[in-house]
């Protein structure tokens, strides 16, 4: 089976290096794909689900965007944030949600864009945890 070479790097740590058969993103346009022998391109990556397949397994990771840069045989995604789904907490992620939800039906002032978008990754998170 071909394959080709994944990272996935935050601002902090290399997460994963290794080869891959194929990659699943979650880009600004919409879920995008990669197999081996895919174009050069950059791709803006939007908060959502990263799936990694190789050796007839999957594993999965919630990220909340970054870019993908795909060169030759290596796909270098550089993300803000990234989890595996068996290192998610759910109880952590369930909070982090309530929070959210809270912020949001508060008469206080705050800033409906970052509560709507906190809630959007505690759900992307619960969801990507359960897989």
């Amino acid at each position: 089976m071909k394959t080709f070479d994944l990272e996935i790097v935050t601002p902090t740590q290399v997460i994963k290096k290794e080869s891959v058969s194929y990659l699943r993103c979650p880009g600004l346009d919409g879920l995008f794909g990669v197999l081996p022998g895919h174009r050069s391109a950059l791709i803006a990556l939007d908060l959502g689900e990263i799936k990694v397949s190789q050796n007839n397994s999957d594993t999965f990771y919630a990220t909340s965007g970054g870019f993908a840069e795909i060169n030759n045989s290596k796909v270098e995604l550089l993300v803000e944030t990234v989890e595996e789904a068996n290192d998610i907490d759910k109880k952590r992620a369930e909070a982090s949600m309530e929070r959210a939800k809270d912020r949001l039906r508060s008469k206080e002032k705050i800033d409906p864009k970052r509560a709507e978008l906190a809630l959007a990754r505690a759900i992307n998170r619960l969801s990507i945890s359960r897989k």
